[in-house]
């Protein structure tokens, strides 16, 4: 995946991890830490390429960090919702970048109404876009596809 761009949508509540003592995490670094870093440096050594952390990354997480994300029982998560409703109807002319930004956009003023009704029960919700693609890479879905 060296090289190639990256598109991640991550859709779960960002609220704060227990603090770590430092000493403690230098000690012994998780598992999968270790893990991670054992097959990076292994990609490296192979590619040639270094900082596979941070570039060429697309991420849309569904809310700030320290941020819970709204469910809706049966209906399930209103980003997710937003964001194939969005990918179906735009998909085949704008970029994902850009597709996002139109996510964030709309949850945000769908949980601002809901607040509005009732501020006791709901929260306004901002979507976060991280865009590290290098080159001004656009990505696209599906480009002159019109449906069915």
């Amino acid at each position: 995946m060296a090289g190639k761009p990256k598109v991640v949508v991550m859709q779960a509540c960002r609220v704060g991890q227990p603090v770590i003592d430092v000493q403690q995490r230098e000690s012994s670094p998780p598992q999968e830490l270790s893990a991670l870093r054992e097959s990076q440096q292994e990609a490296e050594t192979a590619t040639g390429q270094r900082n596979f952390d941070v570039d060429d990354l697309l991420i849309l997480y569904s809310c700030f960090e320290n941020c819970t994300g709204m469910l809706f029982g049966h209906h399930g998560s209103l980003v997710i919702r937003t964001l194939v409703k969005t990918l179906y109807r735009h998909a085949c002319h704008r970029d994902l970048d850009n597709l996002f930004h139109v996510v964030k956009g709309r949850v945000r003023r769908i949980t601002g109404k809901l607040r509005e009704r009732r501020p006791e029960l709901y929260v306004t919700q901002t979507p976060i876009v991280m865009n590290t693609l290098t080159r001004d890479r656009k990505l696209y879905l599906f480009p002159e596809f019109h449906g069915i």
